[in-house]
């Protein structure tokens, strides 16, 4: 049995053994652990009917190497995001050559194939995808002549290196493992926005999702099973540095859109094709991805943008803006939205969702009715520094009773109805 199969075995019959003792009786099939299933049901199966049984938010043995990078003083240093920073675990890319590849001509061969596809996704499997976007948008590296390195070694990005170590994992989002191929999925079909493409999500046993898991393993090699790499997760914004949703003001986030990232996306959010991703519309990802969460795309443009110059924007108020500008946009719908957080309630940052809007009294994504209310398109129409109004600093409350005819009014009263 070669390495990756070892590991790969192993982390199955770990998933097997704690599902059986929490009682679900026999070993569970692959729609017991699915958080990928088709947008017309209740996300796996009979599974999701029944549900998964107890089982823990993590492994009990899961260990995080050089936690203290990512807390108390450190935690908004950037310290962490160095490849040297840690004592226990440094961080350290691979080059893909005789040398590293795995013995076993198969096992090669997906590797290869795996790094193929995350650098390029869009176009090596355009069946599978439904918009413009690769892997590498997120974990860097890749074939555009922008990136850096191999796909999933750029550490100032969302690196990948030691993260198959850690699956199977739970997902709140469906209350159920899932393992690494599951996760891939996930991708395809929220950020990639598979839904929308000619033939869907690329099926669990495919060679495209085994070679992606591949390339993942590879990548880790030399991580234990159980641990946790302390570069793994994007730090949110927590305690006084989060904004209350109904507080964060993306007609500010506008203002600070164009002066840090639409010489990049452009002024229409649609980026320049063969070089950097588009951040809304057709081609981006679709509105049930993570990065379509105000915290999670705040953490990842402080951390990660302007690619190849991280760490420019660091300021928490200015990035959960420009997060809010960002997600205020008009983009893909997933279908299947109604049964994520199911049973524990959607996240107060998920502002796309209809149960997130409720609860906070909006009967609509709370960032674009700000934006309608200061009358900047949240399509792709481009965005010049005319169209900010004055007073940006009014946005900065929840106005979720204001309309734009109300606004249109107080307008026309103050210019004397001319």
């Amino acid at each position: 049995m070669t390495g990756l199969t070892r590991r790969y075995v192993l982390a199955t019959v770990l998933a097997v053994a704690i599902i059986a003792l929490a009682g679900c009786g026999s070993a569970p099939t692959k729609d017991a652990f699915n958080d990928t299933a088709s947008p017309g049901d209740g996300g796996g199966g009979a599974a999701a009917a029944s549900g998964p049984g107890e089982l823990p938010a993590q492994w009990n043995d899961t260990h995080v190497y050089d936690a203290d990078l990512r807390e108390g003083e450190n935690k908004d240093d950037f310290r962490y995001r160095n490849a040297t920073a840690g004592e226990e675990v440094q961080f350290v890319p691979k080059e893909m050559n005789e040398s590293t590849l795995p013995s076993n001509p198969r096992e090669r061969e997906l590797v290869r194939y795996g790094r193929e596809i995350m650098a390029n996704t869009s176009e090596v499997m355009p069946d599978n995808v439904g918009n413009n976007l690769s892997c590498a948008n997120c974990h860097g590296g890749g074939d555009l002549p922008t990136t850096q390195g191999m796909v999933g070694q750029d550490i100032d990005m969302i690196p990948l290196v030691g993260t198959a170590a850690t699956y199977p994992e739970w997902t709140n989002r469906t209350t159920r493992m899932r393992d690494t191929r599951q996760r891939i999925m996930g991708c395809f079909m929220r950020s990639m926005n598979s839904p929308d493409s000619p033939e869907g999500m690329p099926e669990y046993t495919s060679r495209e999702v085994q070679a992606m898991e591949a390339y993942m393993e590879w990548l880790g090699q030399g991580q234990p099973i159980g641990s946790s790499p302390y570069w793994q997760h994007l730090n949110k914004p927590t305690g006084d540095e989060k904004v209350p949703i109904p507080e964060v003001n993306p007609v500010r986030g506008a203002e600070l859109y164009l002066e840090n990232c639409a010489s990049c996306h452009g002024a229409d959010g649609q980026g320049v094709e063969g070089q950097y991703p588009p951040l809304w519309g057709n081609g981006s990802y679709n509105d049930g991805a993570g990065m379509g969460r105000i915290y999670t795309s705040a953490a990842f443009i402080r951390e990660a943008m302007p690619y190849g110059y991280a760490h420019q924007v660091s300021d928490w108020r200015d990035v959960q803006d420009m997060a809010g500008y960002m997600n205020a946009h008009d983009r893909p719908h997933l279908q299947r939205q109604p049964q994520d957080w199911a049973e524990t309630g959607s996240p107060d940052e998920a502002v796309y969702y209809n149960r997130t809007q409720e609860r906070f009294g909006y009967d609509q994504n709370p960032m674009a009715h700000k934006l309608e209310l200061a009358g900047i398109p949240t399509d792709d129409t481009e965005l010049t520094e005319s169209m900010i109004p004055d007073d940006v600093d009014r946005y900065d409350q929840p106005l979720r009773n204001e309309t734009a005819d109300n606004q249109n009014n107080i307008a026309d009263a103050m210019d004397g109805g001319n």
